[in-house]
């Protein structure tokens, strides 16, 4: 069977119209009146594509592996008997009933018809050859032989005395699956830890994330998990039909269609027949003519729409250029967002949040969608460190980074975010971290964010329901559209940067534009600019520059990820600050990690929000009752999360098929800094008053504070540190993705130059994350938009120098 793209079809989204406004069609002119909302049984107003739980679901596994996978998921998510004995006084959180537990406890994962959204995922996430080598292991399981010989892997035997004697994992009592489970999670082998943990993740987030046909997940009521934000919960049809910020500026290309040409030659872009210097490239690589595909010919072409993309479009479309902004994944306006957790992570985020480093050590986690990270992150918004300045400045011999060119556009950033430092309320968590660390008498203070003080959202991991995060949507696309000379198209996959030699250009070659994909295929549009940006962030830009043909080794070298993982504190109902852990500011408080200096590589404590489909993916597994109780623990479960600016660095990489590959290992320096964070994290939830602590360690230790003695609770800390952070012992994450592209003053060293100009390319210019020399050790939002924001005035520099 043929493997469904990860990209999940658009339904609508329309030409960036007002919901009930009429548009033409292709079809002779006739006209259609857009859905004026889409509204599903569960009463929620929003996006269609927001509102389905529609993951793909072909996938290439034989019926035998498709047995062994069910075995599997039913083991991790398995139907249990209730957690209390008949007329026994249940301890429930406020408004669960004991008819809600019982209904959610007799739930098995194959219950939920999630099983070839399962296997389809793990199609879609793995590399051919680790497809290959997930599908040989559940072949071997469907056999006894072969599960018998996986389950010595994990230090645990099926053989018995009795006929058949060697059982395939289906035929073994739940008892005794759970067991080969548990072996597998604590192999010594680990490549066997890291499928167990990928399959472990994947049945969780597919099971929790699952809606049913009343737009409920049928582990909500037991958990007391409220399922979407309370802005969405009140949403009207009004509400939904108000103006986007965009405007009629963007363009969904795929829904355009044959319209899009005329959108573009309306909007005073040059729309020609071809682009004669493309097309022997463009047959190089296999290109096919198509009737649907489109030639815009426009001053700057940019690649991406976050962080970097957005700050250069306002910038030059300012300065009077026409700018064409291209994003392969959809636009979502405040109106439009569901903040249901499975649909916003399937259609706003790289591979449905699964996006991990090759050997699944470290998921990675992006945004896809218009205004890219910067959509989906939780505002933090911290300036450059005077440190880390100086240390590019220092080590790097990038002397921007002292001058008054890059502090104005610092404040310029600043301003536009308008990022303040004022808290209204701190949520359960953040209140938790504060609390701990004035008992401790540990430094912590209050994070300044994009967002007004008022801003009290949890679900902004799936858009801003609200409108109230300064996203590039919302901000620096706004002002590139309003001046007339952009467009952002949306649902266009940048394939290729055209590139030739060129007898006026001083650098080897000279940027022509980029060829991208419209939707799923296969018609095209080609772009011929005077400047090429690519802002794919710095997973995906060094993957398409060297798809692209360019050969600097740098490209896709130094790979930092600010690598995360986290701990936990549980605090009953009636203990510790009030509130449910997923509600209110995701991110208001931190505290630096003590045992590095600030103007080391250290990390930070800071919160995260874990919404119930991730918060199973990420939690450890000792069992099926484990994964349950859990998950009744939810709402009064904090978080305190450990970001680590890391020393060490990874690679990005295309294989023999273009895959992207990303390549991580933690270094011993960094993972010291990331234990010594869980070592501190923990001991703050103790002081906070938690009753129950633990870690994302693969082992799953629970600690039980009441009663534990000091000698106890050390002896604890001590376990934590000796098993290590090791990616395939625990759950590690990273939201930060830099310095892939880095910048410098040499080709031996850096990608690109001082000017953000590829050494490689005249005229090929990288604006996001890639381009940071090392780790910012903050999160990085500002610094990457203030670094672009320089670097847009020397695209600005380029083209009036060498413009025709």
């Amino acid at each position: 069977m043929v493997m469904l793209s990860c990209e999940s079809e658009s339904r609508h989204g329309g030409l960036g119209l007002s919901r009930g406004e009429s548009m033409e069609t292709g079809d002779g002119g006739e006209k259609r009146e857009e859905m004026a909302m889409s509204e599903r049984s569960s009463g929620l107003v929003g996006h269609p594509s927001l509102l389905e739980w529609s993951p793909p679901r072909v996938h290439r596994f034989s019926p035998a592996e498709l047995e062994s996978l069910t075995a599997i998921c039913d083991t991790i998510v398995p139907s249990l008997p209730p957690p209390f004995r008949d007329g026994e006084k249940a301890e429930l959180m406020r408004g669960v009933t004991v008819e809600d537990v019982t209904r959610f406890y007799k739930l098995k994962a194959s219950d939920e018809d999630v099983i070839d959204a399962i296997a389809a995922a793990l199609g879609c996430l793995a590399r051919p050859v680790n497809l290959k080598t997930l599908l040989s292991v559940m072949q071997l399981l469907s056999t006894g032989w072969g599960t018998f010989l996986l389950g010595s892997v994990g230090r645990v035997n099926t053989f018995t005395f009795k006929y058949p004697f060697f059982r395939k994992f289906s035929s073994l009592p739940p008892a005794e699956r759970e067991r080969v489970l548990q072996g597998w999670a604590s192999s010594p082998l680990p490549s066997i830890r890291q499928m167990f943990k990928a399959l472990k993740s994947i049945t969780a987030w597919a099971f929790y994330s699952k809606l049913n046909e009343h737009g409920e997940n049928v582990a909500w009521k037991a958990i007391g998990y409220a399922g979407a934000a309370p802005e969405v919960r009140n949403r009207t049809e009004a509400d939904f039909n108000q103006r986007r910020p965009l405007g009629d500026n963007h363009i969904d290309a795929k829904e355009a269609g044959v319209r899009l040409k005329s959108i573009l030659a309306n909007k005073g872009f040059s729309v020609v027949e071809e682009i004669d210097s493309f097309r022997a490239q463009s047959e190089s690589l296999g290109y096919r003519k198509n009737e649907g595909d489109i030639h815009v010919e426009c001053d700057v072409v940019i690649v991406g729409s976050g962080s970097g993309g957005g700050v250069m479009a306002a910038a030059l479309a300012k300065q009077g250029f026409k700018v064409v902004v291209l994003e392969k994944g959809e636009y979502f306006a405040a109106q439009d967002v569901s903040s249901l957790e499975g649909p916003g992570m399937v259609n706003m985020l790289e591979k449905m949040g699964c996006l991990a480093t090759d050997d699944g050590g470290v998921s990675l986690i992006a945004g896809k969608t218009v205004g890219g990270g910067t959509a989906i992150n939780w505002c933090v918004s911290f300036k450059t460190p005077e440190n880390v300045r100086n240390e590019w400045v220092n080590d790097h011999g990038l002397d921007m980074f002292s001058s008054e060119r890059y502090d104005l556009a610092l404040q310029a950033v600043w301003d536009r975010l308008s990022v303040q430092p004022d808290v209204d309320k701190h949520n359960l968590q953040n209140t938790v971290l504060q609390e701990g660390c004035k008992k401790l008498g540990l430094h912590y203070g209050t994070l300044q964010r994009n967002s007004p003080s008022d801003h009290y959202c949890g679900w902004c991991s799936y858009g801003c329901p609200t409108g109230k995060k300064q996203s590039t949507a919302q901000t620096w696309l706004v002002d590139a559209v309003d001046t007339g000379n952009a467009v952002v198209l949306s649902n266009c996959n940048a394939e290729h940067v055209f590139h030739d030699s060129s007898p006026y250009s001083k650098k080897d070659r000279k940027a022509q534009g980029v060829a991208a994909t419209i939707g799923n295929g296969p018609n095209r549009i080609f772009i011929k600019a005077n400047a090429t940006v690519v802002s794919c962030g710095a997973l995906m830009t060094p993957v398409l520059l060297l798809r692209s043909g360019f050969t600097n080794p740098n490209i896709g070298k130094y790979l930092r990820l600010h690598p995360a993982s986290t701990t936990w504190g549980y605090f009953p109902e009636g203990t510790g600050p009030e509130g449910k852990a997923y509600e209110g500011g995701i991110m208001t408080v931190y505290s630096p990690v003590a045992l590095r200096k600030p103007t080391e590589y250290g990390g930070l404590l800071e919160t995260g929000v874990f919404h119930p489909a991730v918060f199973a993916a990420f939690h450890p597994w000792r069992s099926g009752a484990d994964g349950k109780e859990r998950l009744l623990r939810h709402g009064r479960t904090s978080h305190i999360t450990i970001v680590t600016r890391d020393k060490g660095f990874g690679t990005v990489k295309i294989d023999k098929e273009r895959d992207a590959v990303f390549n991580y290992s933690i270094s011993a320096y960094d993972e010291e800094s990331l234990l010594a964070g869980m070592v501190q994290s923990l001991r703050v939830f103790i002081a906070a008053g938690a009753v129950e602590v633990g870690t994302h360690q693969l082992d799953g230790e629970r600690f039980n504070v009441e009663g534990a003695s000091t000698s106890d609770i050390e002896a604890y800390l001590a376990r934590v540190k000796r098993r290590g952070a090791k990616e395939s012992s625990i759950q590690m994450a990273s939201a930060h993705q830099l310095g892939s592209c880095r910048m410098g003053t040499s080709p031996a060293t850096s990608a690109v130059d001082p000017k953000g100009e590829m050494w490689e390319a005249e005229g090929l210019f990288v604006g996001d994350g890639s381009v940071l020399p090392t780790s910012s050790g903050v999160n990085p939002m500002v610094t990457i938009q203030s670094i672009a924001y320089c670097t847009a005035d020397s695209v600005v520099q380029y083209l009036r120098k060498y413009q025709v």
